[in-house]
């Protein structure tokens, strides 16, 4: 209120006898906390989220890696195509479909009498081995519950209850995206799938039985993966050994 009687004339204060530039000052001060408090607020948030998003990155790279090592293992030098130092590719059976001859078959047949060719799809590379030996044929048209056809016919006989496997082509290999950010991918009979990313880098490295570097894919042995993630010194590292 407004004080009239005053010697000193006119003065502003509440009815407690705080003045306008305490009260303002006081509001000043508050809001300079409040601010304070939310600035805090919001870098932690963003320290947060940050350390998550790294945390999610590396459990992808792990569970790739993991993915990566199944598969290779399922895979000999002989089954290798591409060996670059961003790209391999190779044929393995990683889908699992497999199953045996139930009676002979002889040179010259195109159909495989089988325990159970369900679910096996057309146009697919198929192994059949017996006795450490094995032949490659494509698969005609879908398999059916006791049969198999391929296109070419065979060229020697095959025993009963020789292995049956579709051979799936794997390849694992680093790209940038529309944005330029480098991510890990995998593909599986053409379909490509993002495995990890941003990544800094994928490098393949081959080595021979002796541990001798090589790009000759019919002496790799082993294989060794590295991955290095943005703001991140240490690298993820795999040494993966092939099938014999």
């Amino acid at each position: 209120m407004v004080e009239y009687n005053s010697p000193r004339g006119p003065q502003l204060t509440d009815p407690k006898g705080f003045s306008l530039v305490e009260v303002i000052a006081a509001m000043a001060a508050g809001l300079v906390v409040v601010g304070a408090a939310l600035q805090a607020l919001f870098y932690f948030q963003r320290e947060f989220a940050r350390q998550h998003e790294w945390m999610v990155q590396q459990q992808d790279v792990r569970l790739g890696l993991e993915l990566f090592e199944l598969e290779l293992r399922l895979a000999s030098s002989k089954s290798l195509s591409v060996v670059l130092p961003d790209v391999v590719e190779f044929t393995a059976n990683v889908s699992g479909l497999m199953t045996n001859t139930t009676g002979p078959i002889a040179a010259g047949q195109t159909t495989l009498t089988v325990e159970d060719g369900r679910g096996w799809p057309d146009n697919k590379p198929v192994s059949v081995c017996w006795n450490n030996q094995c032949e490659q044929f494509i698969l005609a048209r879908a398999g059916q519950r006791n049969l198999l056809t391929l296109v070419q016919a065979v060229t020697r006989s095959i025993p009963s209850g020789a292995l049956v496997m579709v051979m799936n082509r794997v390849r694992y290999y680093s790209r940038p995206d529309e944005r330029g950010i480098l991510r890990w991918l995998r593909q599986i009979d053409g379909g490509a799938s993002v495995i990890a990313g941003p990544i800094t880098q994928f490098t393949l490295r081959y080595q021979d039985a002796r541990g001798r570097p090589t790009m000759n894919p019919e002496v790799v042995h082993s294989v060794v993966v590295e991955i290095a993630l943005p703001g991140r010194a240490a690298k993820e590292t795999r040494q993966v050994s092939l099938r014999t």
